[in-house]
């Protein structure tokens, strides 16, 4: 069996671990459920700008981001925070790795498998909201951008996934380690908008360089920085950023990410793997 084949199978036992946990489950209806009931309230309101033909024909792009700022990373932090952890709690590490593969064979299957399966709830959740954006608003303009929004969704989700897998290895304990991602996810969401006001006051660089230096920045904005560069979105409802605004988010998505997984693989590779963190 080849190195590939190697990680697809353990990829595939990642899905079949995590979709056997009823809180993925149970947030993934809970998902469709506030996207469902979104698109109602939107759909019964007829004053100032949700009654114009353009912010009712873009509904698409609430329908589709809803889920991204609380379901997504409670998604990624839940499936990433048991990968690893759940093998030592349970003394299944040593069966796995006690087989002809690899530790870098071993993370990988359970890294890509992990992100994967949060990558096809988050298509589920996108299809989702373009049907319900048809049903309740009809006509949408920009829906050949969807595919992209998608990506945009996916690659801004990387940050909190590589974040809990990362703490699910160095912790070896599933709970300290999502307990440690939904930290780090509610204080870096309270932080940066307050360091958004005082640069608005002040008007010191320092404190924007903060705020958008805070994992939430870069996760939460870089689709709609994206959408606003593709097609015209309304800045009362969507963040809008400039062109420099998408290349920096894009490229703290990219360095979070790198950094989380090196700091894992050298966990993984460095340590006695019957062991958990002390």
């Amino acid at each position: 069996m080849g190195a590939l084949r190697r990680v697809g199978v353990i990829a595939g036992y990642e899905w079949r671990r995590a979709l056997a946990k009823k809180k993925v489950l149970a947030l993934i209806i809970l998902a469709i459920a506030f996207q469902t009931l979104i698109m109602v309230v939107f759909s019964q309101l007829v004053v100032g700008v949700f009654s114009t033909v353009e912010f009712r024909s873009l509904m698409w792009i609430v329908g589709v981001s809803e889920g991204q700022g609380l379901f997504f990373p409670l998604i990624a932090i839940i499936v990433a925070g048991g990968s690893m952890a759940e093998e030592y709690e349970h003394g299944t590490a040593d069966i796995l790795l006690s087989k002809p593969v690899r530790r870098v064979e071993y993370m990988w299957g359970k890294l890509l498998g992990g992100f994967s399966l949060l990558a096809t709830v988050e298509a589920l959740i996108t299809f989702v909201g373009v049907v319900l954006s048809l049903w309740f608003f009809g006509a949408q303009s920009g829906l050949q951008f969807a595919p992209l929004m998608f990506l945009a969704i996916v690659y801004s989700s990387l940050i909190f996934f590589s974040l809990s897998f990362m703490f699910s290895e160095v912790f070896r304990g599933s709970t300290l380690a999502m307990l440690g991602a939904f930290g780090v996810l509610i204080a870096s969401s309270v932080i940066s908008p307050i360091l958004s006001s005082l640069y608005s006051m002040t008007n010191q660089q320092s404190y924007l360089y903060l705020s958008k230096g805070l994992p939430t920045w870069a996760a939460t904005n870089f689709p709609s920085f994206l959408m606003s560069k593709l097609i015209t979105v309304p800045s009362t409802v969507f963040s809008v950023g400039d062109l420099g605004d998408l290349y920096q988010a894009a490229l703290i998505i990219a360095v979070y990410t790198i950094v989380f997984i090196v700091i894992a693989a050298f966990r993984l590779l460095k340590s006695d793997v019957t062991k958990k963190a002390g």
